[in-house]
Formats: C-alpha cells, structure tokens, sequence
C-alpha cells in the first residue's frame, strides 16, 4: 500500500512541475506576444510619419528617373529611400506592396517594364531604409517587405524566388528583430541580382524563352504564364518574343 501511495504522489508531484512549467511557458510566450504587438502598433505609427517626411524629399524627377536613382552610385540612404518611396507611390495603387499587381504598362520610350520597376521600388527602399539612423526606418522597412510578401505574386517572382540581395537584406533584418508577424523570413531561391527591371532590347525564340526558364511577361509588362516578352532573371534582361520560324538568339 506504502509503495503504492508513494508512486501516485510522485506522479501528482511531476504532474504539477509540469503544468508549472506549462503555464509560465505560456506566460512568458503571452508577454512576448504583447511585447511585440504593442511594439509594433508604436513602430508602425512612426513608420508612417517617417514615409510621409521622406517622400516630400524625394527628387523633382519623373517614375523612370527615379527608378534609374536607386542605382546610382554614391546615392545617400536618406535621399535613395526617398526616391524609392515616392516610386512606389507613383506606381502601385495606395504605394503599398500587397497591391504590386496594380503596376503595369512601360516607361516611355525605354520600354521598361513598370510591375518590375515596382518591384525594385520595394527592395531599395527597404534597403536603404536598413542604412538609416532614424530608428523608425528598419519598422518602414520590415512593413514595405512583410507587405510585398501578403502578394500572392509579389511573393512567388520576388520573395519565393528572389534577387541574390534578399538573404542579406533578411538576416539584417531578423538581427533587428525586424521579422513578419508569423516569425520569420522565408526560404528564397536566388535568381539574378537588382534591378529586376530593364528595357526591353533584342528578341527571343518563343521556344528558347522556355528552353532557359525566362518568366513571360504580359502586354503591359507584368509576369504572365504566357506573353509578348521574356524575362532572363539570371541576366537581367528582358527580350520581345518573335515567332519561332525567325530563330534570333541576343545571348550569342
């Protein structure tokens, strides 16, 4: 009977070490989670101040000019972010990446496309947002990537499978505690480099386009399944689609 007594205490005993364990476990995951939350409702307020001061600094240039800013050597985090912002405003519906889809038609007369320019938007804003002192730019910064990632197909051409800049640009911001609400950055797959965008220059067999995995690209220069252009991410140029019988291969 003793020993009996004895094993069911112990096992109460552990029973309630356990659920000890469980509740403080559950506690400390419920303060870090309001933490968190409360944090960011306070970095998002900030973030948009900060946005709205940037892009009134933003240079008195057309969307192609900017976009061609956000390459320049020697460029200034401040003035690049800027730049970049008010691109993103000028390009997708409400400048907020979750409606990437809404870029759409070319520069004029470069013929670059406008979706992929959008793209580039997000991606050196946040980049150069990430070389700010301001500690309001890495919350602008995480919210423009978070956001492009609530795309369907912002996530699958430009996060899923993404530029060689987006690991770094990831780790940078997990370092900061900068991650999306699920927590954590996603795998990528790296196919070429920034810019995504470029003007469209030469022609491509139809035939090749699928050959070498080029992403089609629609009349008005957004990813498509099929299309008027083809887009060689790992070169980083963008090509018309002839018919097959004229057999033109630029990379030769």
């Amino acid at each position: 009977m003793n020993k009996k007594f004895f094993k069911l205490m112990a096992a109460a005993a552990a029973t309630l070490c356990l659920a000890g364990s469980a509740a403080g476990d559950t506690e400390s995951r419920f303060e870090e989670l309001a933490r968190r939350y409360g944090s960011r409702a306070e970095s998002a307020a900030a973030a948009a101040e900060l946005r709205i001061r940037l892009e009134a600094k933003a240079g008195p240039l057309s969307a192609e000019g900017l976009w061609e800013s956000l390459f320049l050597a020697g460029q200034t985090a401040g003035q690049g972010a800027a730049n970049g912002l008010a691109l993103l405003s000028a390009l997708v519906k409400g400048g907020d990446p979750v409606n990437w889809h809404t870029a759409s038609g070319f520069f004029r007369p470069s013929e670059v496309p406008k979706s992929l320019a959008a793209a580039d938007a997000v991606y050196m804003s946040a980049a150069f947002l990430l070389k700010m002192d301001d500690p309001a730019a890495g919350s602008l910064a995480s919210w423009l990537m978070a956001r492009l990632l609530d795309s369907p197909k912002g996530k699958h051409f430009f996060i899923s499978t993404g530029p060689a800049e987006y690991l770094p640009l990831v780790r940078e911001m997990t370092a900061r505690e900068l991650v999306p609400s699920f927590g954590a950055w996603p795998e990528s797959l790296a196919r070429g480099s920034l810019p995504f965008a470029a003007p469209v220059r030469g022609w491509v067999s139809y035939g090749a386009a699928l050959t070498r995995d080029m992403v089609f690209l629609d009349g008005a220069g957004r990813p498509a399944s099929n299309g008027m252009y083809a887009w060689d991410r790992e070169r980083g140029r963008i090509y018309a689609v002839a018919e097959e019988r004229r057999r033109i291969f630029p990379w030769e």
